[in-house]
């Protein structure tokens, strides 16, 4: 299951203009942008197990919120960029909330991954996979994908 943590609108302003403005140094004009973490836990929890999770170890109440479904954003004309690590690389954010899953749960998940997702309302999907591989990824130890939203 993919936990989707995002930082309350009131809060990410920083964040998304930071995004914004790596995008435009790739030479892509996004016109609105919103960040996510995301988190692939594998095991054999319950709903309202990854629910606590989202809710009790990997959100800052005041600042975030969570989801155990797909977001959406509310960016018209948007793009969905989702980045991992290769399963051959080790995620060391990924361990650490292992570890920290099997302290709250009491027992520990097979697999966690961790990764990003980012929101980009532009023009095209090649100027925006373009400026992707530019800033965003390194393709020897990161996959990535883009879909419509």
């Amino acid at each position: 299951m993919i936990i989707e943590i995002w930082t309350k609108e009131k809060y990410a302003a920083s964040e998304d203009a930071g995004f914004i403005g790596r995008m435009a140094h790739a030479g892509l004009k996004v016109k609105a942008a919103r960040l996510s973490r995301l988190y692939r836990v594998e095991g054999e929890f319950s709903r309202a197990e990854f629910e606590r999770l989202g809710k009790e170890l990997l959100t800052d109440p005041i600042t975030e919120k969570y989801s155990l479904s797909q977001w959406k954003p509310g960016l018209k004309s948007a793009w969905r960029v989702e980045v991992w690590l290769k399963d051959s690389v080790t995620d060391v954010v990924g361990e650490s909330v292992k570890g920290a899953i099997a302290d709250v749960l009491g027992r520990e998940p097979k697999t966690v991954r961790f990764g990003r997702a980012y929101y980009a309302a532009c023009e095209s999907e090649p100027k925006l996979k373009h400026a992707v591989v530019k800033t965003l990824v390194n393709e020897i130890v990161n996959k990535f994908k883009i879909e419509k939203i």
